[in-house]
């Protein structure tokens, strides 16, 4: 259902209260009201932004055993610059996307807008980061190399993978709540603004790695 005017009038009256740490996690389009509405904290959205691509960075770097070629001192410089650049470039990229998107259904709001929305969808995300700072002091150059871990440190690596999945999780759910507020529309249109690129994306690599087999099938014979 779209939202009643009178959430529009709550939100609006509540905007300057809201502080976005807090308040994300149980009035999320409350707290993207506020920061549409009364200005973004451009620091603080570009801080999160970093945050989050360090977090994809610092668990491809788990996931790849990157300390096998490098001390563990350069894989986390490079996970913290790479992450850090990785990180804005895609959040400009990946608000711009579900802004067009969203504007295929009619959505009203503007690209500043979505910039920070989805910049403060990343609050869980960089909450999570925490978890990547124990996992280095727990697991020390055991993290990126492909070794066998204590019976403690498997237990840890598994609580640590699980909460920074749902964080995750969670950030994905802030983000369907923030384009609809943007837009100005629906929860629902919010997650098929979501869906779409990815669905689009997917089909595009399966359409590429098909015509890619057919074609090694007639070459190859």
């Amino acid at each position: 259902m779209e939202k009643s005017v009178e959430e529009d009038v709550q939100v609006e009256n509540e905007g300057d209260r809201l502080n976005p740490w807090l308040t994300i996690w149980y009035k999320p389009r409350a707290t993207f009201r506020s920061f549409i509405n009364h200005g973004s904290d451009s620091k603080l959205i570009i801080f999160l932004v970093m945050l989050s691509g360090v977090l994809y960075a610092f668990d491809r770097a788990v996931g790849k055993s990157m300390g096998e070629s490098m001390s563990t001192l350069m894989v986390l410089v490079l996970v913290i610059v790479l992450g850090a650049v990785g990180g804005i470039i895609s959040w400009l990229i990946w608000s711009a996307i579900v802004y067009y998107v969203g504007k295929l259904f009619k959505g009203t709001g503007t690209l500043r807008e979505m910039y920070t929305v989805i910049g403060l969808s990343y609050i869980p995300v960089a909450v999570s980061t925490i978890f990547c700072f124990f996992d280095v002091v727990i697991l020390k150059d055991a993290l990126f190399v492909d070794v066998y871990l204590s019976p403690f440190q498997i237990i840890w690596l598994l609580f640590s993978t699980f909460f920074t999945f749902m964080f995750t999780a969670w950030s994905w759910f802030l983000m369907v709540k923030g384009i609809a507020e943007v837009h100005r529309f629906s929860s629902w249109k919010g997650l098929l603004t979501f869906i779409i690129p990815g669905a689009v994306l997917f089909l595009m690599i399966i359409v590429i790695v098909i015509v890619g087999v057919i074609v090694s099938m007639v070459a190859f014979g």
